[in-house]
């Protein structure tokens, strides 16, 4: 009679084999991460954190614009920049007619040069006098000249030394004079005060300024701030150094760097951003945030939602 040898999966430690082969597929399936999984958004996940406050803001740059008038009244006579340009600190944006002016300041120079060529002259007429006046008194103790011959050179040396300082003096006053214009010159010029970009021009060349009125509009190279509205239900819930997440008003798809609150405002105002129509204006605190990085793509004006967190 012919023995049949049992078959693979017949044996024991086939089918063992085949368990510790299945139980090692099944775990690498568990450790495998499914396709269909999305990645985790930090942004979103801060999103959805429930806030304690909310409040509607606006970008601003710290310290806010700058509305430059000029120093004086008069007529433009140069406009040396353009609106959209940027300018450095110390840069000449603006100059008016200083035509008159310069009539002065070239009388003060000539009356300044004139002052120093009399003083030049009348100290120059002092050694000679001194040395008269030795001689004079040299020869007055040896008996060969009389003392009023040694009163006569003193009187002399005194008048001139006397004439002298007062052409110093006048040299000294037309000195001042003339400074005194090219300083009042220069307030003829209008210069950039910082680092900026020029946003609005409100003057041209042969139009009129005038102290009272803005000639141009700057945005300074400064950090952008929020500023937001805390109605009057949040203002106690929003404390210095929360952190906040910040949302453009018309496009909360694109991300924005967090947010901390810099300073409160102790003080209720209206709001500028928020109106009630039937309870008309409301009452807010103005909240300041700075972002945590520089944010791209943002300009001063634009508006915001933001949602303070603990």
């Amino acid at each position: 009679m012919t023995k049949t040898s049992p078959t693979p999966l017949s044996s024991p430690h086939a089918w063992l084999a085949l368990g510790l082969i299945g139980m090692a597929a099944l775990g690498l399936v568990a450790c495998t991460p499914a396709a269909d999984s999305p990645p985790v958004n930090t942004a979103t996940q801060q999103q959805n954190r429930s806030p304690v406050a909310v409040a509607r803001g606006k970008i601003e740059v710290d310290g806010g614009l700058l509305n430059l008038a000029s120093a004086i009244d008069g007529t433009v006579q140069k406009v040396a920049v353009r609106e959209g340009q940027q300018v450095q600190a110390g840069q000449l944006l603006l100059k008016i007619n200083d035509q008159d002016l310069r009539a002065e300041l070239a009388v003060a120079q000539s009356a300044h040069q004139l002052a120093q060529a009399k003083h030049k002259a009348q100290a120059a007429r002092l050694p000679a006098l001194q040395t008269q006046l030795k001689r004079l008194q040299a020869a007055a103790r040896d008996g060969a000249a009389d003392m009023q011959e040694v009163d006569n050179a003193q009187t002399a040396l005194r008048n001139a030394q006397s004439e002298a300082d007062v052409a110093q003096a006048e040299v000294q006053l037309a000195q001042a004079k003339t400074q005194q214009l090219r300083d009042r010159q220069r307030l003829y010029q209008l210069s950039a005060p910082e680092a900026a970009t020029v946003v609005h021009l409100h003057a041209q060349v042969g139009s009129q300024v005038h102290t009272n009125q803005a000639t141009m509009r700057l945005l300074p190279q400064r950090p952008l701030r929020i500023r937001a509205e805390l109605n009057e239900s949040f203002a106690g819930a929003v404390q210095k150094g929360m952190r906040a997440t910040v949302v453009l008003d018309n496009d909360s798809a694109t991300p924005l760097p967090e947010a901390r609150v810099l300073r409160i405002n102790p003080m209720f105002g209206p709001s500028a951003l928020q109106d009630d129509a039937q309870r008309g204006t409301l009452r807010v605190v103005e909240c300041v945030l700075e972002f945590e990085a520089p944010p791209d793509n943002l300009r001063v004006g634009q508006n915001v939602r933001v949602s303070f967190h603990e």
